[in-house]
């Protein structure tokens, strides 16, 4: 594959992967990583689709180099819902070219950033030259829920030898070396029922819970952190409440949701340990208070060294390239699977893709109707991906 084909071809690769409706939830990824995967093999890679669940599966391609070292792109297959069929001013699957962008869910968000991962490698493949490591791609299902797909790879894989990731997300083809963490938490408090008329004979469970979530902003807002160079500070958002059957009955469970979103200086255990010890100390001072939380879903916080030489390379290489006067290093408040990888590994991570993301202005095009990704983008990101890979794996 030289390079004007390979051009081409990753434009007709996001078309093809926009075509298919892997949205989430369900997922339904599988018929998008068996396209995937037979593109993957016919680029040269050793390829394998891994089953994670009814219709569900990751793709895992390898092209092999000499030694035990590795470097991966890390992308995911399943797209959100498309919202209000009506906001669209085309089918949401069509994989059209207008005005030089291909339009669909997922065009940006990521399918965009898989196909130029997997033409970069193609490209690789295809040059012939050795690589004292092998590049992999791995193109996972469920990152936009539960991330099922980067869980079961790294819980059946080791990271041992990995010296780098880049997760081709939508950046603007900007560079994202630190993301927010986030920690669900669900809280509920248990009371007693009784008639509206006799307060004194029940115990109101959303009159503690009004308490618990008093106790739980204040003691997020009174939690230490150290102020990150690329994210904004730490935040809390509670989220939903609902409690009690009728007005004229006295509530006995009422079940709150809370996001928080901590900075990579906060450690999880720590926040959970603090809501718990403002459990215990109202189970202490209010008379039948009783308080359950648990954890409904977390992504630890992310950061990358810019010494590494993922960064430093990509510093140097990434201007003239991404039409860049300067690789600025961005922090976000969003997680992508680099969340679930830093559970096992500190390897150095970038998120960086040719979707649509103004990280100056926070303006983000994903999730949105009519969701597209520019081709010149697509083009650069493919470049730039074929040259990382070269600089971080050949001699």
């Amino acid at each position: 594959m030289n390079a004007d084909s390979a051009m081409k071809e990753v434009v007709k690769l996001t078309q093809d992967l926009v075509r298919i409706k892997s949205v989430n939830p369900p997922g339904d990824e599988l018929p998008a990583a068996e396209l995937l995967a037979e593109r993957l093999k016919s680029y040269g890679m050793d390829v394998e689709v891994v089953n994670v669940a009814k219709n569900r599966a990751n793709v895992v391609a390898t092209l092999r180099g000499r030694g035990d070292s590795s470097f991966m792109f890390n992308g995911h297959l399943d797209v959100v819902p498309i919202g209000e069929s009506a906001a669209w001013e085309r089918d949401p699957f069509c994989g059209d070219i207008v005005d030089g962008k291909v339009f669909g869910r997922g065009s940006s968000d990521m399918k965009g950033g898989v196909a130029a991962a997997a033409v970069a490698a193609a490209l690789i493949a295809s040059s012939g030259r050795p690589l004292r490591g092998d590049l992999v791609i791995t193109a996972v299902s469920g990152e936009e829920t539960d991330s099922i797909g980067a869980r079961h790879y790294v819980e059946h894989n080791s990271l041992e030898g990995l010296e780098g990731i880049i997760i081709p997300e939508s950046t603007d083809l900007d560079m994202v070396v630190a993301a927010k963490g986030t920690v669900w938490l669900e809280l509920t408090t248990f009371g007693k029922t009784a008639h509206s008329t006799q307060p004194h004979v029940g115990v109101n469970a959303v009159e503690h819970m009004m308490a618990l979530l008093g106790e739980v902003k204040d003691a997020w807002n009174s939690m230490h952190y150290e102020k990150d160079p690329y994210l904004s500070p730490p935040t809390i958002n509670i989220a939903t409440i609902s409690g009690g059957v009728k007005t004229n009955s006295i509530p006995d469970r009422c079940v709150a949701t809370v996001d928080f979103r901590p900075v990579p200086s906060q450690t999880h255990a720590s926040i959970l340990r603090e809501v718990q010890e403002r459990i215990a100390a109202l189970s202490r001072s209010i008379p039948n208070f009783r308080a359950e939380v648990r954890v409904i879903n977390e992504r630890q916080p992310v950061s990358t060294d810019l010494n590494s030489d993922l960064i430093r390379k990509t510093m140097e290489l990434g201007p003239p390239i991404l039409g860049k006067k300067e690789m600025i290093p961005f922090g976000v408040n969003f997680f992508t699977d680099a969340a679930i990888f830093a559970t096992k590994s500190r390897v150095p991570m970038l998120v960086l893709g040719p979707g649509e993301y103004d990280l100056r202005r926070n303006i983000y095009l994903g999730h949105q109707p009519n969701e597209y990704v520019r081709i010149e983008n697509l083009e650069r990101a493919t470049r730039f991906f074929y040259e990382i890979s070269r600089a971080m794996l050949q001699q």
